[in-house]
């Protein structure tokens, strides 16, 4: 039996100033295929597996997406040239979400207007400016702590038009790797995979939790995971990302 596929080519562009280390922030790569898929069907994304073989490069491209395949199992392959690639599984008709534990999460009792802000260097992660980032608990990057985890409030504050699941894109992807909790100085973590789900009619959110953690590591590997709530308990997103560790070290740095 022969599949017919259709191909459709969507322009897309990247802001400099959106840049993390090297090329344009991940997350923001993965919006971009996202939103060629969700073009290509006309449906709403609620998985995705990317896979980041290159740094992207500011200015004009072109999402090319590959409707694998239509009706309820919709799915889309997507491509941002050499650079990157997904697949994408979307609904057509999301219907309710129901969660377990069934309600939302109960946030932590704390206005994240009151947090200080996390303050990390435009110059060395330029796309952090958009971001406004107040952590929960102690753990910080590059303070040497013993578990490689974050817990913080973060929202975006660029002016920038993004469904809520390429805003869950986008913030998943936002902290530093959790093992920077535990190190003192930096070394280059990238992301090579990227895998999220989305649940389908969650409502966008001003400040959302999130969660990010090592789940572990190897001396030239690790997965991170992440989950994102809304500001009211709905769960958001989840992912998972499978990083290169280019400095050795997985933990501390090695004497």
């Amino acid at each position: 039996m022969t599949t017919t596929t259709t191909t459709t080519a969507f322009p897309t562009s990247f802001d400099e100033s959106w840049r993390g280390f090297g090329g344009i922030h991940g997350g923001l790569v993965v919006a971009a295929l996202l939103r060629g898929a969700a073009r290509a069907l006309d449906a709403t994304p609620v998985a995705v597996t990317a896979h980041l073989y290159a740094p992207v490069a500011a200015g004009p491209l072109t999402v090319d997406a590959e409707v694998v395949m239509g009706g309820r199992s919709a799915g889309v392959r997507a491509r941002l040239g050499d650079a990157a690639t997904a697949g994408v599984r979307l609904a057509r008709s999301p219907g309710t979400t129901v969660a377990w534990p069934p309600g939302p999460v109960s946030p932590p009792d704390v206005d994240p207007e009151t947090l200080p802000p996390l303050e990390i260097p435009v110059d060395f992660v330029p796309f952090s400016q958009y971001l406004d980032i107040r952590p929960i608990n102690s753990a910080r990057p590059f303070a040497g702590g013993e578990t490689p985890e974050f817990d913080v409030w973060i929202r975006l504050t660029a002016d920038i038009d993004l469904t809520p699941q390429e805003t869950a894109a986008v913030l998943l992807d936002a902290l530093p790797p959790g093992l920077y909790a535990t190190r003192t100085a930096p070394v280059p973590i990238p992301t090579i995979e990227f895998s999220a789900h989305f649940p389908p009619g969650t409502p966008p959110s001003r400040w959302y939790r999130l969660r990010h953690r090592t789940a572990w590591a190897t001396d030239d590997l690790c997965v991170d995971e992440a989950e994102l709530h809304t500001e009211t308990g709905e769960l958001a997103g989840q992912a998972r990302q499978l990083r290169r560790i280019l400095g050795g070290a997985t933990t501390k740095e090695q004497s």
